[in-house]
């Protein structure tokens, strides 16, 4: 199985989410020692394994309220938002059709389970 490696989107929000780290004072840096390996990697343009893919493809429906949260978007007070930061750094909007794609082709059962498990979160079937 190929190694996937980041794209340029990606690897800009991963990176834009590093820079923030170094910025903001240690009581606003967003990130788990997970994610902040995984903003390096792809930022890196570092080759990714299908547990990578999987990790990326995980992340984003768990994180998905974070959106909701103030200071998610530009010009809101407290701008970026931990979970902001984490959602830059693991590749962004643009990892999440990314990581899906990768995994249609390579593990679509995979994305099967997925689906069914977020169905069962929400109550449905």
């Amino acid at each position: 199985m190929p190694p996937w490696y980041p794209s340029d989107a990606m690897r800009r929000a991963a990176q834009r989410a590093l820079d923030w780290r170094e910025e903001l004072p240690p009581s606003r840096r967003g990130m788990t020692a997970r994610g902040l390996g995984m903003a390096r990697l792809i930022a890196s343009g570092g080759a990714m394994q299908l547990d990578d893919v999987r990790a990326v493809f995980e992340y984003f429906p768990r994180h998905e309220v974070d959106k909701e949260a103030q200071g998610f978007r530009r010009g809101e007070p407290g701008y970026p938002s931990k979970g902001r930061q984490a959602w830059d750094g693991w590749g962004g909007d643009t990892a999440r059709g990314w990581a899906r794609r990768i995994l249609a082709e390579y593990d679509e059962a995979y994305i099967a389970r997925s689906d069914a498990r977020a169905r069962r979160r929400e109550g449905r079937r």
